[in-house]
């Protein structure tokens, strides 16, 4: 069921930023070479908007367009820029001897653990494209052998299914459409998904939930107030705390999908507006 969750999430996010963004584009290709596309209910939309008077929706739409396209770009070059930088800064802090004897232990022929020097306990997956999973010295000495072992595969299981990438595809787009509120909901509940199922698979690994639940608890009884990272990152101990408990209590333990109707709606109707100007704006 959290697969499908999961999947419905990150699919349904995507289906609706790429209804605007085709449009978007299909507006700018009209715009700046001149397509002629001429569709039967074009006058129908036509008149629709003149009678609610938005006779000048086409200098909204351009400011709309350039505003999407240009702060989407800009927020992807940032980011790059700053799992570039944050890795830097990673390899300035290294802990060369832990993080051979950690591979060595856990990540047997992948050697994708990096372990800094920090008393701060952290275990976070970080980067869009080339993934690493970051330990720190005082994690380890938080923690024992087994809590370790769970930590990691928590941390393995976002690495290897890409979270980190997903789960900033998933901000970028509710940061850039802002005006569909579903996607700031999507995104919300998509990192809740992930966080549960990278537990089970910790569980499933280590043959239990006591490992990772103590390592959970530990974490979160010693966890100090950080500064927030920007750079792509899933946490292991900074999403959905009490529902993890609570369902490593009870494994049994299920949230309804809850459907968030003034949200949808709203989007909905953004979209169905937005579609309308286009392609008025096009006739």
């Amino acid at each position: 069921m959290w697969e499908n969750r999961s999947r419905i999430l990150f699919l349904s996010g995507l289906t609706l930023a790429a209804l605007v963004y085709i449009q978007m584009g299909m507006y700018l290709f009209y715009t700046m070479m001149g397509w002629d596309l001429q569709f039967n209910f074009l006058q129908l939309c036509k008149t629709t908007i003149h009678s609610l008077g938005f006779s000048s929706a086409g200098y909204l739409l351009d400011a709309l367009v350039l505003y999407t396209f240009t702060w989407a770009v800009w927020m992807t070059i940032r980011q790059i820029r700053l799992c570039r930088r944050f890795e830097t800064t990673l390899m300035q802090c290294l802990d060369e001897r832990e993080t051979a004897r950690v591979n060595q232990r856990y990540r047997i022929g992948k050697d994708d653990v990096i372990v800094v020097s920090s008393r701060e306990p952290l275990a976070f997956t970080v980067g869009l494209l080339r993934r690493r999973i970051v330990l720190s010295t005082g994690l380890l000495s938080l923690l024992d052998e087994k809590e370790l072992a769970a930590v990691i595969h928590h941390e393995a299981y976002h690495e290897e299914h890409a979270d980190p990438l997903k789960v900033f595809l998933l901000s970028l787009l509710s940061t850039v459409f802002w005006y569909l509120p579903v996607l700031k909901h999507i995104h919300t509940n998509y990192k809740v998904v992930r966080e549960v199922l990278a537990d089970r698979h910790a569980m499933e690994q280590t043959g239990g939930m006591a490992d990772l639940g103590r390592a959970l608890l530990k974490l979160v009884k010693q966890r100090q107030t950080m500064p927030v990272m920007q750079a792509a990152h899933v946490s292991f101990a900074d999403t959905a705390i009490n529902y993890r408990i609570q369902r490593l209590l009870d494994p049994k333990k299920e949230v309804p999908f809850q459907l968030p109707t003034i949200s949808v709606f709203i989007s909905v109707s953004v979209i169905i507006l937005l579609s309308q100007l286009f392609w008025v704006s096009m006739a």
